[in-house]
């Protein structure tokens, strides 16, 4: 079992190092592309706009069509750019940190697992056996719908079947490469986190289920910049 989070971690100064030095590698909002960008935060706000017009114009077919689209983007795409918009990467001399990297408060903090991203992830880079970037289109799509590495940060809800979601996978919608990091058992620390209840997608009973956390020695973070990434690593 890997060790969870402990007090000796400070909120006030998340992700930095034990030693104080400064970062080798340093990436925030990995996971925001364009395309989760423009459905998850623009498409909201133009839908909200188009709404008020249509209220205030008393055109009931704009309204009437604004308001359905709205709550059903805000809903599923809305929420997603939410799961996803504080996920970032840290690499110092002696320590890797994914997560909400840019948080004073995440390291106190307890998600669900459907919010794993909002919380800090840790392990020296003693107990990291391997990282890669990957940018391979057919391995991240492997990559995104494995059920070993099955993740509520890259989708809405979850199938029946889904018992647990890894802690330490971050993948996102629209991700085109990531950072994916095989562990040694016993160094990674990971964030307390809480399980969620799920109608699933499949009809049948039960009517809900839950979805419980296992911590992962895979972990897997977006990034925006695959090259520099790689250039940080390999030196």
């Amino acid at each position: 079992m890997n060790r969870s989070w402990h007090r000796g971690l400070t909120p006030s100064s998340p992700g930095a190092s034990a030693d104080g030095t400064d970062p080798v590698y340093l990436e925030r909002r990995v996971a925001l592309r364009w395309p989760l960008v423009g459905v998850g935060v623009v498409a909201p706000g133009v839908l909200a706009v188009a709404f008020v017009v249509g209220v205030v114009t008393g055109v009931g077919a704009l309204w009437g069509v604004a308001a359905p689209a709205l709550v059903l983007v805000l809903v599923i795409w809305g929420a997603l750019a939410f799961r996803n918009w504080p996920t970032g990467i840290r690499i110092t001399g002696g320590e890797l940190w994914i997560g909400a990297i840019g948080s004073r408060r995440a390291a106190g903090r307890g998600p669900t697992v459907t919010h794993q991203s909002r919380a800090l992830f840790c392990c020296p880079l003693a107990g990291v056996r391997s990282m890669d970037v990957v940018t391979d289109p057919a391995r991240i799509r492997q990559i995104k719908r494995s059920p070993d590495l099955f993740t509520l940060t890259n989708r809405w809800g979850k199938p029946r079947g889904a018992g647990v979601c890894k802690l330490g996978v971050l993948t996102s919608p629209f991700m085109r490469a990531a950072l994916v990091v095989e562990l040694d058992g016993g160094w990674a620390r990971f964030p307390a986190t809480r399980s969620a209840w799920f109608f699933p997608n499949a009809a049948g009973r039960p009517l809900r289920t839950r979805l419980t956390g296992e911590e992962s020695l895979t972990w897997v973070v977006p990034t925006r910049r695959p090259e520099r990434l790689r250039a940080a690593i390999g030196a």
